[in-house]
């Protein structure tokens, strides 16, 4: 291995455990595949689903629970391996493309980039998703088609939108039909068994996918809707040196190097055009600007030490450890017996719980509000653990009924159960009901 790289990985590493040291909270995402990895191995005695996720990072979470190892502390090992992974495979391309001096100044750029740093401690499947990505795109520039398509079926069962890049890689092997179907049948060895499976229990093969995109719409979507520009901001926000992808796409078409270009603006738009709309998504395309801002800088200004040091300094600058906030409402019933059902709007709550039921799942609006409320007075419901700032019991501003549905939720509640758990944080207010 290249020294250079060699040492990018290095101090890639020692940040990021430096970083888990003092970071190691888990987000709503990261709870509810922690808890369908823990169903999936306790064959759904324990944890709880939400079918809209892709399957391949909850098996891997619930398989380090399955064999006894903390699955928190196994999940941040597979990310950060995939994080190195990621970082060492934009070098490779980046040097096959062009040279080793545009592969190590990616490496450098993506792996100090701070969105991509931080979501390594989040449990999120980007990163998964990113790594398999780039494996597919290092097979097929490799020529290697069938282990592309491969890795293309890991990187959307670890996050759908990803098979936007298989559909490119498709149109980019129009002319050889032999590369066309060996990605196609490389990639439906892992996505053929799930789309059989979605057919016969759904009914539909793609039903749950589609339903996936559908539920972006709805879910929150007042709190995470962005103007169209959003992503580009972003990222210029996260690194200034980003804007000589510019540059780079420039002199990517000049020479015909149309790949990665067509990735980075594929991606960006189909994310742009989305309502829904986080940082973390660009993530999914992140790798590809990096390389390419890399040859922009190189051909404008031809000083990779200040590239480096740049770099560098805004991580710095950037750096920050979210302050670590106590809350037993999350723990409450951890090692807790439940002789019956247990309501949560928050999955953190499921997750340290034996079983739990998802009042927040698809979605929470006056029209569930009513199934809840009727689910309450004719189910076997021992808790309910509700709050009003995390997301799951909130309602979107235009649905004129729905805060009048909740308290009616919350009157029942405080006539038929007693009020166990009672907290105040700033505005927020975490409450747990147990059945008389």
């Amino acid at each position: 291995m290249n020294k250079k790289i060699f040492l990018v990985l290095i101090f890639s590493l020692i940040a990021r455990i430096i970083y888990f040291v003092y970071d190691q909270t888990i987000w709503w995402d990261a709870a509810v595949y922690l808890s369908m990895g823990k169903f999936i191995f306790s064959s759904g005695a324990l944890g709880f689903w939400e079918p809209i996720r892709p399957l391949l990072w909850p098996f891997i979470l619930g398989y380090g629970w399955w064999i006894g190892i903390n699955p928190i502390i196994w999940g941040h090992i597979f990310s950060t391996l995939f994080s190195l992974g990621i970082i060492y495979l934009v070098y490779l391309i980046g040097k096959k493309l062009y040279n080793e001096e545009i592969g190590i100044l990616s490496s450098v750029l993506i792996s100090f980039t701070w969105i991509f740093f931080f979501f390594n401690a989040r449990l999120y499947t980007e990163i998964p998703a990113v790594f398999f990505m780039l494996l597919a795109v290092y097979c097929f520039l490799e020529e290697k088609n069938l282990l592309s398509g491969f890795f293309l079926g890991l990187a959307v069962m670890s996050k759908f939108p990803a098979g936007l890049l298989l559909i490119i890689l498709l149109i980019f092997s129009w002319k050889k039909i032999k590369n066309i179907l060996e990605l196609i049948i490389g990639s439906l060895v892992i996505i053929g068994p799930y789309l059989a499976f979605n057919y016969f229990y759904y009914g539909e093969p793609f039903s749950i996918i589609l339903f996936a995109q559908e539920f972006l719409k709805y879910a929150g979507i007042w709190i995470f809707s962005q103007p169209w520009w959003y992503y580009l901001w972003e990222i210029l926000k996260q690194n200034v040196l980003y804007v000589f992808a510019v540059f780079g796409v420039y002199f990517a078409i000049k020479k015909k190097e149309y790949l990665l270009t067509t990735i980075f603006v594929a991606f960006l738009i189909y994310f742009s055009i989305m309502a829904h709309k986080e940082i973390r998504f660009a993530i999914m395309f992140l790798p590809f600007i990096a390389i390419i801002a890399a040859v922009g800088f190189m051909k404008i200004l031809r000083n990779k030490e200040s590239l480096i040091i740049i770099t560098l300094l805004i991580f710095i600058i950037s750096f920050n450890v979210p302050l670590q906030v106590e809350n037993e409402y999350f723990d409450y019933f951890e090692n807790k017996e439940l002789n019956g059902e247990l309501l949560i709007v928050h999955p953190l709550v499921g997750y340290n719980a034996e079983k739990a039921t998802l009042m927040y799942y698809p979605w929470f609006n006056s029209t569930m509000a009513d199934y809840w409320l009727e689910y309450l007075e004719t189910k076997n419901v021992e808790y309910v653990a509700l709050d009003n700032c995390e997301g799951g019991f909130l309602c979107n501003p235009s649905d004129l009924d729905c805060e009048k549905k909740k308290e009616e939720i919350y009157s029942y509640l405080k006539e038929n159960f007693i009020q166990v758990f009672n907290k105040q944080s700033g505005k927020c207010e975490y409450v747990i009901y147990e059945i008389y």
